[in-house]
């Protein structure tokens, strides 16, 4: 069976599998030196099924733009495939549940660099609960997991909190790690 169809078919977590409308699979080309890894579809990522396509998607889109990454120049992908309903926070057994197809994912895109974006992404490459983790302790910093030796993560502001908080400090430094990670990924 296809990776997609497999993704389409997955009722590992029924009250996701029940809600959604489509599976958020990635968008970008494949292989790409450089990944942004969210969290969830929202609402309009779940009705188009692409990823980062809402307000956040454009925030995120609009600054890569900025510092030089257009589209094309980058993957992005979700830990989970489905939107969590009322957009709450994954629980740790959907996170589990995705984490094979994300592995599969990172594998076929084969990136130097992968971005975090936010608290639960982080939290993959740190391998710690989400419920420990203070992003502002790990933007901007190169990650080695050992789990992932062909690439280095690095961690970032989720795209929804630069625009809730509205900081500038923040969307400056959101900038300067975007420039960090196109650096990292495309200089030799």
């Amino acid at each position: 069976m296809r990776f997609r169809d497999k993704i389409r078919r997955c009722k590992l977590c029924p009250e996701l599998a029940e809600s959604r409308q489509n599976v958020v699979i990635g968008d970008g080309p494949i292989p790409c030196p450089l990944v942004f890894l969210g969290e969830a579809p929202g609402q309009k990522e779940d009705q188009e099924g692409v990823p980062f396509i809402g307000t956040s998607g454009t925030h995120l889109r609009t600054v890569a733009e900025l510092v030089g990454l257009p589209v094309g120049t980058y993957h992005i992908l979700n830990m989970l495939k489905c939107r969590p309903p009322n957009n709450r926070d994954p629980h740790p057994e959907e996170m589990a549940n995705c984490r094979p197809y994300l592995l599969h994912q990172l594998k076929s895109v084969k990136p130097k660099v992968v971005v975090t974006l936010g608290r639960h992404s982080l939290s993959f490459a740190l391998n710690k609960k989400p419920s420990g983790i203070i992003v502002s302790e790990h933007v901007g910093r190169v990650i080695h997991n050992p789990d992932f030796p062909d690439f280095v993560f690095m961690g970032t502001y989720h795209p929804a909190f630069i625009l809730r908080k509205r900081y500038t400090d923040v969307e400056k430094a959101f900038r300067r790690h975007l420039r960090k990670a196109k650096r990292l990924a495309y200089e030799v």
